[in-house]
């Protein structure tokens, strides 16, 4: 899958009825729930089509993968040396984003999220 971040410019953008990207202070995440994905489930994620959610009102699982930019438009590198975290849960999503969110400004959130990724994982 190919991952644009080409449209900061929009606060909210949808990816294909299985994910979304926000800013949040200056940084950029995106939570992605669809085949392909790093998600607990394995229907999903290995055997259904990729255009399969769009033939859905709604469509959901219980873990997302993120990615998350930084300030200066590169994805932070997390603690596995990957630029995504998968089998992420909505809690853990939260707090990532809260993290985001109270970041002062020159300050590098990298440790914080991957202690924050870290103690959700189980």
């Amino acid at each position: 899958m190919k991952w644009s971040n080409n449209d900061k410019d929009c606060d909210f953008q949808s990816n294909r009825n299985s994910g979304f990207q926000m800013n949040v202070n200056g940084f950029r995440i995106s939570i992605q729930f669809g085949p392909g994905n790093y998600i607990a489930d394995g229907d999903i994620r290995y055997r259904t089509e990729q255009d399969a959610p769009m033939t859905f009102s709604h469509w959901g699982t219980d873990t997302a993968e993120v990615l998350i930019w930084g300030r200066d438009n590169i994805a932070i590198k997390w603690d596995r040396g990957d630029e995504v975290i998968g089998w992420v849960s909505s809690d853990t999503v939260a707090r990532l984003i809260g993290c985001l969110a109270s970041c002062p400004p020159d300050f590098d959130p990298t440790a914080a999220l991957n202690q924050i990724a870290d103690a959700g994982c189980a």
